[in-house]
């Protein structure tokens, strides 16, 4: 069967999926809507050296898309699976469409009855809102989702922190005489307000490039973030950047790393390497990571063997720690935490002497091993919640690494701390100031990682495993 073949079966096929929950509105040959009244799911084809095939669900309710991915239309049964993903994202974007506000107070008592008066009266108004309340202790993991952030004001003070720390969300304290009152139309009036005022802004990370990599090379990197998996992916053609996007699903399978990498070698044949940025424990371009039922996959060799170029496996706390020390190298001795919000635990990345320290097996900064041994004021997974107790968390997680390896600087990632210093100062109670290592907060969650993977791949690309000397031009960038 001929690509052109496989692909009108494809569309015929999709054509027939007819169901009461959406309209078909065939826009084009290439080009098919299936339209809700929350939101639209787009079906793209394109012709190139290969069929392409592009699924969207976009919302004006929405700042970003609420599913994205394109592949190559090679095997039907794959094919038709991932347009079935995501017409059930598309059934259930009623429920992601609505402005999601979270109310917040300090046992969550108050605010879950306010809750409730407040869903009473946007459904009388028929307003696309939906309430939930929580106590404080689990503010930062709830706001994950939502839109909308309520402080009660008993906690108003905490006010600067969650705006620190939840940047990309509208934060609100409730004035006390709305609260006291359960005013209902003020607190409406109030979000309108909020929501009036945002302005949509997009987060900006850098295309990634540097003019002495002589070889065209792609990033890809998994992330989880706001319950959804996102695969970012970076391209870099010598002095240029070649291409930038996202896929984004409800779930993970390392069928959607292949589809990226079809589409990109297929509309970039010069792509040399590839490297591929992953969570969860790596070694010797093996992956595991349990939440996606992912355990010790053969990513490099099976996509070595696949394509044909050079691939390298990176873990996410080691491509940051590559990442930051390449662009900052009078850092001196580095250990870079990496502790992405929502987890329990973090990982650490090493770069001693200028080079970056794996371990056996790649088993060194896996501090998550250790966790069970170390005593903690409250359970370790209330610590990880809350800004005050991530300090105590990180403190007692980087403490024995910074006791055996004495680094010039430690590096942290971690949208709960909110003020380096409070970190130094919990770390000054075990270890005397003049051995603490200069501490420092990496606000890119993606930069550091996405440079630091290419790094390590120039390094492969190159048979070296020192960094270029030249380094120090881009620090700054």
């Amino acid at each position: 069967m001929t690509d052109r073949e496989m692909y009108e079966i494809y569309r015929k096929w999709i054509l027939e999926q007819t169901d009461p929950a959406y309209r078909i509105e065939e826009k084009s040959e290439d080009e098919i809507d299936f339209a809700t009244d929350c939101a639209v799911g787009h079906v793209q084809f394109y012709h190139l050296e290969y069929e392409i095939c592009a699924l969207t669900i976009e919302s004006e309710k929405a700042d970003e898309p609420l599913f994205f991915l394109h592949f190559e239309i090679k095997d039907l049964e794959h094919a038709k699976e991932l347009f079935t993903q995501m017409i059930a994202s598309l059934k259930k974007a009623g429920e992601d469409t609505k402005v999601k506000v979270l109310l917040s107070c300090t046992s969550g008592f108050t605010t879950s009855f306010f809750a409730e008066k407040l869903n009473g009266a946007v459904q009388t108004l028929g307003l696309d809102y939906d309430f939930s309340a929580v106590p404080y202790t689990n503010l930062f993991e709830a706001a994950m989702d939502k839109d909308v952030i309520m402080l009660a004001p008993q906690i108003g003070y905490l006010l600067k922190k969650a705006q620190e720390v939840l940047k990309d969300k509208i934060i609100i304290q409730i004035p006390a005489d709305v609260f006291a009152t359960y005013n209902v139309t003020r607190t409406v009036d109030l979000i309108k307000e909020e929501l009036d005022r945002k302005e949509k802004t997009e987060e900006v990370i850098e295309d990634i490039h540097d003019p002495e990599w002589d070889s065209s090379i792609a990033i890809v990197a998994i992330i989880r973030r706001n319950r959804k998996f996102e695969i970012h992916y970076r391209g870099a053609d010598l002095e240029a950047p070649i291409e930038r996007g996202v896929v984004v699903k409800d779930e993970l399978d390392l069928r959607d790393l292949e589809d990226v990498l079809d589409v990109l070698f297929i509309k970039h044949p010069q792509i040399k390497g590839v490297a591929i940025v992953a969570p969860g424990v790596v070694f010797d371009g093996r992956l595991t990571l349990p939440t996606v039922r992912i355990f010790d996959v053969d990513v490099v060799g099976e996509f070595t063997k696949k394509y044909g170029r050079t691939f390298v496996l990176c873990n996410d706390a080691n491509a940051s720690a590559v990442g930051y020390y390449a662009n900052h190298r009078d850092c001196g001795n580095l250990l870079a935490y990496y502790h992405p919000l929502g987890n329990v635990v973090g990982g650490a990345g090493l770069v001693i002497n200028g080079m970056p320290v794996f371990g056996k097996k790649d088993f060194a900064g896996e501090c998550a091993n250790y966790l069970k041994t170390l005593n903690f004021s409250e359970d370790r997974y209330d610590l990880s919640r809350t800004p005050e107790g991530i300090v105590e968390l990180i403190t007692k997680l980087v403490l024995p690494m910074i006791c055996t390896i004495g680094p010039d600087t430690l590096a942290v990632y971690c949208d709960l701390l909110t003020d380096p210093e409070e970190l130094k100062e919990s770390l000054k109670k075990y270890i005397p100031e003049r051995h603490l290592p200069e501490i420092v907060k990496m606000d890119s969650r993606f930069w550091e990682l996405f440079y630091g993977a290419g790094v390590l791949l120039y390094n492969v690309l190159h048979g070296t495993s020192k960094y270029r000397e030249d380094l120090n031009e881009y620090r700054n960038r």
